[in-house]
């Protein structure tokens, strides 16, 4: 390693601060002022090109760093959502601080004011008509059917199979839920298509977390023409540290139903329906009751649908999704857009940020 990175160097854009230790192997940790993340250590720290490489697997941030020491700084580029942005650190002390972790969001709930989350998403129930950008949602349905998933028998999956019958829809879910695991801090590949999914399971004993789960779900159905995006859903607190993604599905009867990769799940009402992820928010919100398939698990265990009410009141209090779909995409292909209640607190989101914003819940789930 080169011993001139070693020290604390700062960066202006998002209050950023890199402490990088004389280790082997080495070590850094990061600070995001913008953002309320405080001495967190990247996922991994390498050294390629005769570049420092560390990497961000994070919902906003996603990163791939690249930095190296010229004259008194550092310097580099790093990629997020496929394009090359480039830094620049000025060294603030040769002495770097090792600092215990903190998470300091902007938006905070504070468990002990006694509030909880099912109080705070009724209070939040309604959204507003605030004028935003016009944005449409493009899927590209079928195509090709990649080599990789004959390993793995899809086509038995779905050989026998009315492609055009809502049946299709859980055969796939069942395929995933079959070959692939849930492994929440295990991360997900830089690349989005398909092949890039399963071989970064293959490599990480066959899991990933839920959105490559989600993402790898929708890209399938999407390959049968069936119409499917993956949605994160987000609690109040920003930014988080904690979120869930599942698929939103326009099945061929043209029902809508939420499809949960991670526990091999999906919901029905009282009534049988199938229950779509903008109505779970409401019957959340009214107390109804919702029954899982008796086949939900989560790696092939048990399943606590208590525990899962109460994960979902958490992180249906804001979603965000994509407007461009397509195998090898994600939510920031082309637009990101997120659905915030009125009157959510975003006073202190950055200008970018708030650019994402949406508060018409009918536009952002139009399919």
């Amino acid at each position: 390693m080169d011993k001139h990175l070693v020290g604390q160097w700062y960066k202006e854009e998002m209050g950023e601060t890199l402490n990088i230790f004389d280790e082997t192997p080495l070590r850094m940790k990061m600070s995001f002022t913008s953002s309320g993340y405080y001495n967190f250590e990247p996922n991994c720290v390498y050294e390629k090109d005769d570049y420092l490489c560390f990497e961000i697997n994070d919902e906003i941030y996603r990163m791939v760093y690249h930095i190296k020491f010229v004259k008194d700084h550092l310097e580099g580029y790093y990629t997020q959502h496929g394009k090359d942005t480039p830094v620049r650190y000025v060294l603030v002390s040769g002495e770097p601080k090792d600092e215990p972790y903190e998470f300091i969001p902007t938006v905070k709930y504070i468990p002990e004011t006694k509030e909880k989350r099912i109080d705070l998403l009724k209070k939040y129930v309604m959204y507003s008509k605030v004028p935003t950008k016009p944005y449409t949602t493009e899927y590209v349905l079928g195509g090709k059917i990649p080599k990789i998933l004959s390993k793995y028998g899809f086509s038995e999956y779905i050989g026998e199979i009315d492609i055009t019958a809502d049946a299709v829809v859980f055969k796939i879910l069942d395929f995933v839920c079959d070959h692939f695991g849930h492994n929440g801090s295990g991360g997900v590949c830089s690349g989005r298509k398909i092949e890039d999914i399963i071989k970064f399971c293959e490599k990480k004993d066959g899991k990933t977390n839920c959105r490559g789960l989600a993402i790898l779900l929708a890209s399938l159905l999407r390959l049968v023409s069936v119409k499917a995006r993956h949605i994160t859903c987000m609690p109040y607190e920003h930014p988080f540290e904690d979120c869930h993604v599942v698929v939103d599905c326009l099945m061929p009867s043209g029902k809508r139903i939420m499809l949960d990769p991670t526990f091999r799940l999906f919901y029905k009402d009282s009534e049988g329906e199938y229950i779509s992820l903008e109505r779970l928010r409401k019957i959340l919100i009214a107390d109804q009751p919702i029954f899982p398939n008796p086949n939900a698990s989560y790696n092939g265990g048990e399943f606590d649908s208590e525990s899962n009410r109460d994960y979902m009141i958490k992180n249906t209090f804001r979603f965000s999704r994509g407007t461009y779909y397509e195998n090898g995409s994600d939510e920031y292909a082309v637009r990101r857009v997120e659905l915030v209640p009125a009157n959510y607190p975003v006073e202190k989101f950055t200008d970018s940020m708030k650019q994402e914003l949406v508060y018409d819940e009918v536009e952002f789930w139009k399919m």
